[in-house]
């Protein structure tokens, strides 16, 4: 085959991929070598299509590893800086340039911008010295200054259009294949690499200026649109589909081979089909790229770095009792697990934690050894890589590097794992990898997009049509269109689901589908009988956390009962929850701390948040309580502004009759607002002639023991009604207000 450059254009499942395949099997055939040049994740493909003839003598290179070779066997290589060091690099130069150290986002920004910007050719001298584009080019300028013996991948780019064409072996084709478009100084490179070999260049759009070999006819494909009343449906019938598709034929399946088989979904759609892969026995595999913290203990480093904790980080950490509480609570940062630690007794995992975590500024060497030491507890494997990325994070951050390092280890990405069994993918892994049927979830309008929008840094007016290989392009050029063409066109059979409706509302299809016909059952769970789960009713054992919570029985038993469980409550009115846990705060704020310094005689003086079990077997929580001997003192502490005793309030009535029975010869009842003054609520309740306690008392206590009896008694269901209007529970009851 004589040298020159081949370029072949064509729509998505144009054929495109066939004819390099046939190209490669001419030459393979004749026992010359063939360069293949894709994207990584399409190695596995190629080799498949190609390995099941026996032909050697293919090897697949990205054009960074072509690259690679061409200036090993040339002008020699330098060091390799890696992605994450590149952003590592940018913030040091951000840091220098502005004195302080930036957070990992704005260093992205950057380095994404220098990286466009070397991919087309244009060095910092270039731009402009005002306004953001003068930061972009101080910034650049430091990076290349900072980055001395070391080669990104776009130096190696560059180096590549002026090193000597000398490549071991020698290869008798290259094919280029799998990419949607071909960058500027790419194309230069290829046609200079043209010159000594032949070069099959295929894409969807090439330059207009380039001659094109030959250009393929647009091929129908057979698609069929699938309609699901809502995600979950739609994620339960593809389940099934593909269970029938690889069940054997003798069962009733279509016999299809797991590596013919092909599932593109939104990215955050993949983790809840993976989940469900056991139960219905499908060799579902993972697509999606996997970053460094992917490999094994990397997911307990992410939650130990995570600056606000969750009840998840502290289970995969191994501290089950404190993050299963967390994680049903919701609770998220350091504040809300200590305080729950302490309410649960479970300061010692707590604690725990904390002792993972570095102790204050422990400087490079210290941050080092805390390392070290952490991964090993933690099981991590490939210490080395993990050490290599906290390094980097010191230099931009040697103060506080934690939020650095997490970041780097989130940028770094694995290489592509071989496919095993049916693979689960986004929709950029899918281009350049076609199979024999593929399925697509949520086909409507704004999931599958190549999210176009304008740049931070240079105005869309200031960009370039076309394929100029020194400006930058346009960034909208109305490319949805056809990413969407090529996603439907990744198999020989396509099948496009989408749901009509989620949580939000109505969803728009990108094309109008039917009803598919139902499956049959294709898990254990689908099989078993149609008869809904519905637990048993809740019942009391014992009496309320406190008795304010039986008044709630007439409006939700329900709703009692989940405050019994010490949902969705604070101790006290607003203010007071902070006493006497968060004092010295409390004292150096300018309103408060006066005016409990005015009163700290009082205050002292109280037990807050007592808890007393009445002979009845009741329990009375009383806001703040005060003894001097036989006369005590109950303290009722309200809201700013309030200063009366609620009508319908049982507690300190059921109090004062108690502590009259047992002995006191004195209870007095006192109103607290916060930040008021206290107030005698009335005369003391004394026992009259006959030793019998106060009307109201007596009644309170009354009305309370029907109310428990009734707690006891039946079951705690919801109650649906008015009060569901300002249940705080939302609809977790799962009832229709009446």
């Amino acid at each position: 085959m004589e040298p020159g450059l081949y370029a072949v254009e064509g729509p998505p499942a144009s054929g495109k991929t066939e004819l390099a395949l046939a190209w490669a099997r001419e030459v393979l055939k004749a026992r010359g070598r063939v360069y293949w040049v894709g994207l990584p994740h399409q190695r596995a493909h190629v080799f498949g299509r190609l390995g099941r003839e026996a032909l050697l003598g293919l090897e697949f290179l990205s054009f960074q590893a072509l690259y690679y070779r061409l200036l090993a066997e040339g002008v020699g290589l330098r060091p390799l800086l890696p992605g994450a060091g590149r952003v590592a690099l940018v913030g040091e130069a951000l840091k220098e340039v502005h004195g302080a150290a930036p957070a990992p986002g704005e260093a992205r920004l950057f380095a994404r911008a220098i990286a466009e910007l070397k991919r087309f050719g244009l060095g910092p001298l270039g731009l402009p010295k005002e306004g953001e584009a003068g930061r972009l080019r101080r910034v650049f300028l430091r990076y290349e200054g900072l980055k001395r013996g070391l080669w990104d991948y776009d130096d190696f780019r560059h180096r590549a259009l002026r090193a000597p064409l000398r490549l071991f072996p020698k290869p008798h084709l290259v094919v280029v294949d799998g990419f949607r478009e071909v960058g500027p100084l790419d194309l230069l490179f290829l046609k200079r690499l043209s010159r000594k070999f032949p070069v099959l260049l295929t894409a969807v759009r090439l330059p207009e200026d380039l001659p094109r070999y030959r250009v393929l006819p647009k091929r129908e494909v057979r698609a069929e649109v699938w309609a699901l009343p809502n995600p979950v449906e739609e994620t339960r019938h593809l389940l099934r589909a593909l269970k029938r598709a690889l069940a054997p034929r003798e069962l009733g399946g279509e016999g299809l081979d797991p590596f013919e088989v092909l599932v593109v979904a939104p990215e955050e759609r993949i983790p809840g089909l993976l989940l469900l892969k056991e139960e219905y026995g499908l060799p579902l595999f993972d697509g999606r790229e996997a970053a460094l913290s992917a490999l094994e203990g990397g997911e307990r480093l992410l939650a130990l770095l995570n600056p606000h904790p969750t009840g998840a980080d502290l289970l995969l950490l191994g501290f089950e009792a404190l993050g299963r509480k967390a994680l049903r609570l919701g609770l998220v940062g350091l504040p809300a697990l200590e305080k729950l630690a302490g309410e649960e007794g479970l300061e010692g995992e707590f604690r725990a934690f904390l002792d993972l975590l570095p102790k204050g500024r422990l400087g490079w060497a210290g941050y080092l050894e805390w390392a070290e030491g952490v991964l090993d507890r933690l099981g991590v494997a490939h210490k080395p890589l993990f050490l290599e990325r906290l390094r980097m994070a010191l230099r931009v951050s040697p103060e506080d590097p934690l939020p650095w390092w997490r970041s780097l280890l989130l940028d770094e990405t694995l290489p592509p794992s071989p496919v095993r069994g049916v693979a689960v993918v986004p929709p950029l892994r899918a281009l350049g990898v076609r199979a024999r049927r593929v399925y697509l979830l949520e086909w409507v309008e704004g999931r599958y997009t190549l999210g176009e929008r304008e740049d931070y840094f240079f105005l869309e007016e200031l960009r370039a049509e076309g394929f100029d290989p020194y400006r930058l392009p346009k960034r909208l050029r109305g490319l949805d269109p056809l990413f969407r063409e090529e996603m439907a066109s990744r198999g020989e059979e396509v099948y496009l689901l989408y749901p009509e409706a989620g949580l939000g509302g109505g969803y728009l299809p990108i094309l109008q589908g039917e009803r598919p016909e139902p499956l049959p059952p294709a898990s254990r769970l689908e099989a078993l009988p149609e008869v809904p789960f519905t637990p048993p009713p809740p019942r009391a054992k014992g009496p309320p956390r406190h008795l304010e919570l039986l008044k709630g029985l007439k409006d939700c038993p329900f709703r009692a009962y989940l405050l019994h469980l010490g949902l969705g409550q604070r101790d006290g009115a607003l203010g007071w929850h902070l006493l006497p846990r968060e004092l010295e705060p409390l004292l150096a704020h300018p309103e408060v701390g006066p005016w409990l310094e005015r009163h700290r005689g009082l205050w002292e003086a109280l037990r807050f948040w007592e808890y007393w079990r009445v002979q009845d077997g009741l329990i009375l929580r009383l806001d703040a309580v005060r003894r001097e001997g036989k006369r005590v003192r109950l303290y009722r502490l309200l809201p700013p502004g309030e200063a009366r005793l609620e009508p319908d309030r049982w507690t300190e009535w059921y109090a004062v009759g108690s502590l009259l029975a047992s002995g006191v010869e004195e209870v007095e009842v006192w109103l607290w607002p916060w930040l008021g003054e206290p107030r005698l609520y009335a005369k003391p309740f004394r026992k009259g002639p006959d030793g019998r306690v106060p009307n109201q008392a007596r009644e309170a206590r009354q009305e309370a023991l029907k109310a428990y009896r009734e707690w006891l008694a039946q079951p705690l269901l919801p109650r649906p009604g008015s009060a569901c209007f300002g249940c705080a529970f939302g609809d977790v009851c799962r009832k229709e207000a009446g």
